[in-house]
């Protein structure tokens, strides 16, 4: 049974966005053995549902999700289709449960002021408990104090500025990819606030194909 390696990125009106993800994805396949293809859950082509047909039969298909967290897109969005595909499918953890991407972030940011680690979030409980477990280990790392903020979540804007105020100074490291809409929601969550600073999101840039490239090599020696 053919093995294929599938990227979903959940996609974004901005089509920089989502072309910069599938160069990525080319980019990947030519270093390595496996076909490794790229999709979008909406806002892009191909579509997920419709890769997962394509290749409804003899192929054992591995989900690399590109989602920061367990949410409705993640437990209902890719899971449905899952369930109606005639093939084995099999869909990894969102990316802060996965401890190649934790080191990824601590070799990618250089944080030296208490920080807040911010998503769009979810209403799971075990979404919220995955960002607080990725703070506390780039808090230990870095020895600085930290607060997680999700968009989801009520009160974000308080929780943010009570921080604030009680270092004084402070930066957010937002979980998304790149300045789209969810940067700027988190980044208006401060704006009235001088001693803050953003950090730039991550990007579908050679760094982050480091990491998934060596995802996929992992995923092929297993």
């Amino acid at each position: 049974m053919e093995k294929i390696k599938l990227l979903v990125y959940h996609g974004s009106r901005d089509e920089t966005k989502n072309n910069s993800f599938l160069e990525m994805v080319n980019r990947l396949q030519e270093k390595v053995q496996e076909p490794v293809l790229g999709c979008f859950l909406e806002f892009g082509s191909p579509l997920w549902e419709n890769v997962i047909a394509q290749y409804a039969k003899g192929y054992q298909v591995t989900v690399i999700p590109l989602f920061f967290l367990k949410g409705k897109h993640y437990e209902e969005d890719l899971k449905d289709v899952m369930l109606q595909a005639d093939s084995p499918v099999d869909i990894l953890p969102p990316l802060v449960e996965d401890d190649h991407f934790k080191e990824f972030i601590q070799r990618s940011y250089d944080i030296k002021k208490p920080f807040i680690l911010a998503a769009h979030g979810s209403a799971q409980c075990e979404a919220k408990q995955a960002l607080c477990a990725m703070a506390k280990r780039l808090g230990e790392k870095n020895g600085m104090p930290w607060h997680v903020v999700m968009l989801a979540e009520d009160g974000a804007q308080e929780k943010l500025v009570n921080f604030q105020e009680k270092y004084g100074s402070v930066t957010m490291l937002p979980l998304t990819f790149g300045k789209g809409k969810v940067y700027h929601e988190l980044k208006s969550l401060a704006s009235s606030n001088t001693n803050f600073h953003m950090m730039d999101p991550p990007s579908f840039n050679q760094s982050i194909e480091r990491y998934i490239l060596n995802k996929i090599m992992i995923l092929e020696g297993s």
